[in-house]
């Protein structure tokens, strides 16, 4: 479940609240070179890490022994059984740019998360929310993603990568 739970008591005429929060979930959209890293560093910050691809040699628990789940689906079938809430972070990685696509309508349709993020150059970025835009996804949904994805450092290598992400 992604939601909060509250416990109120009543004592001595004060209300106590306690708050039940999930495990901050990352949820990684491809299982290429990037999420390798990525997912590793999430878990040590005590994310609970999610990976989804549609490749079998990329959606394993060999390649991802940190991730508390990992699924090989086609990403429209993945991401409806995580059931992406707002207390999730998502991270949109995958090997292309029609797949990415596919994540983001997905994503769009759905609960929005705390964080959505993409990879990808500028040029790749903006063309991409600007079919997103045209087909009438929610431009505010579109103005809060992430995208280039990560800090601007002119990170390089995977881990470099992974490491702007966090």
């Amino acid at each position: 479940n992604n939601e909060s739970a509250y416990l109120r008591r009543v004592a001595d005429g004060s209300t106590y609240t306690r708050k039940f929060s999930p495990d901050q979930r990352l949820i990684i959209l491809g299982g290429g070179h990037i999420a390798q890293p990525l997912s590793r560093m999430a878990a040590m910050l005590d994310f609970s890490v999610v990976v989804a691809d549609d490749r079998p040699f990329f959606a394993n628990t060999v390649r991802f022994p940190d991730a508390e789940q990992v699924i090989c689906d086609d990403f429209h079938h993945a991401i409806q059984k995580m059931h992406i809430g707002p207390s999730d972070y998502v991270c949109v990685v995958t090997r292309g740019h029609r797949h990415d696509a596919d994540c983001l309508r997905q994503i769009l349709s759905g609960r929005w998360p705390s964080y959505v993020g993409m990879i990808g150059s500028v040029r790749r970025v903006s063309g991409l929310l600007e079919l997103l835009r045209e087909e009438g996804c929610d431009p505010g949904k579109l103005a809060q993603m992430h995208a280039p994805i990560g800090l601007k450092i002119n990170a390089l290598t995977p881990a470099e990568i992974a490491v702007t992400i966090c």
